[in-house]
């Protein structure tokens, strides 16, 4: 039996779950944590689903496990639900590993995550462990993994200590904005799409989102993500009726190979500045537009929030 925690994600579609519970079902975890979202209102269709969803899960456990629910009695919406979720999670472990209902886990996901965890358990540098690469095909290394500062959320696992630095609300936003820290990470299209999502973010205009708190968490400490070279895990989350993205970025990869082992260690901790440079590029394409609005005085609210819904590294 697998024993890091795995906290599994699900809302309301049967189809993801039952593909990506199989998964965790051959690894046998010993705990398993179940986050669920409610009902959204003026969706009538939608509780059914839900509970559907629920039962499946419960239900198919057939391995002694210690099952924990954090079932939302009135709908938060995605960053509120997962955020809490996870700081739920780690009110009583030390470890875990995150699985929301769309992403599937080549097999050797959980060992390299298992590992991760244990290899970089005390070393406060490191924030996370991704399990996906999602410009494989543009970045070319000789490395088995990488070390960037943005955590790719396709699967991925944590510790307490690196979840604890973690604020929903970004409340040191006013007093971080103009540190120089955010023009050494960022290209400059991406420095205005990152700041500007901040912005949104922190005015509390916008909370559908958590990956980019988390993110924010990682940059004014100085950390970094682990993330394999080739990816570990896929989404098959895009579709039609999905929360956010409807679709993959051309430029985006989306496709999983089996760890090899043993993995070859990195011997310091260094951030690969190009690998997130062409991310960042890519990422920040439409910077220059969004600073232009905000110069003639538009108000970047809305847009911005249409950005963060198109290009999410989420569902």
């Amino acid at each position: 039996m697998f024993d890091v925690p795995i906290v599994f994600c699900i809302f309301n579609r049967l189809d993801t779950t039952k593909e990506v519970f199989e998964k965790i079902r051959k690894v046998k975890p010993k705990k398993i944590y179940l986050i669920s979202d409610a009902p959204r209102v003026g969706k009538p269709m939608e509780a059914e689903k839900v509970q559907e969803v629920r039962f499946f899960v419960e239900d198919s456990i057939d391995w002694e496990c210690e099952v924990h629910k954090n079932y939302a009695e009135k709908n938060m919406g995605c960053g509120k639900r997962l955020s809490s979720g996870i700081s739920w999670v780690f009110e009583t472990e030390e470890r875990a590993i995150i699985l929301e209902d769309d992403i599937i886990p080549d097999d050797t996901f959980f060992f390299y995550c298992e590992e991760m965890l244990e290899y970089y358990k005390d070393n406060k540098e490191i924030l996370m462990i991704s399990g996906n690469n999602p410009i494989e095909g543009l970045y070319s290394t000789d490395e088995d993994y990488l070390f960037s500062k943005v955590p790719f959320i396709w699967g991925w696992a944590t510790w307490r200590r690196a979840w604890n630095i973690y604020d929903f609300k970004i409340s040191s936003w006013p007093q971080n904005r103009k540190n120089p820290v955010w023009k050494k990470v960022f290209p400059l299209n991406a420095y205005w799409t990152y700041t500007s999502q901040f912005d949104v973010l922190y005015s509390g205009d916008f909370n559908d989102t958590w990956s980019y708190q988390f993110m924010y968490a990682g940059i004014i400490n100085d950390m970094l993500c682990v993330l394999p070279s080739k990816s570990h895990t896929f989404n098959i989350g895009f579709q039609e009726e999905s929360t956010h993205t409807k679709s993959v970025p051309k430029w985006m990869s989306n496709n999983s190979s089996p760890v090899k082992f043993p993995i070859k260690h990195r011997i310091k901790a260094e951030w690969d500045r190009d690998f997130d440079k062409i991310y960042m590029t890519y990422f920040g394409q439409y910077g220059l537009t969004i600073k232009i609005k905000h110069v003639l005085g538009f108000n970047i609210n809305k847009p911005i929030k249409e950005e963060i819904n198109n290009w999410m590294i989420k569902r």
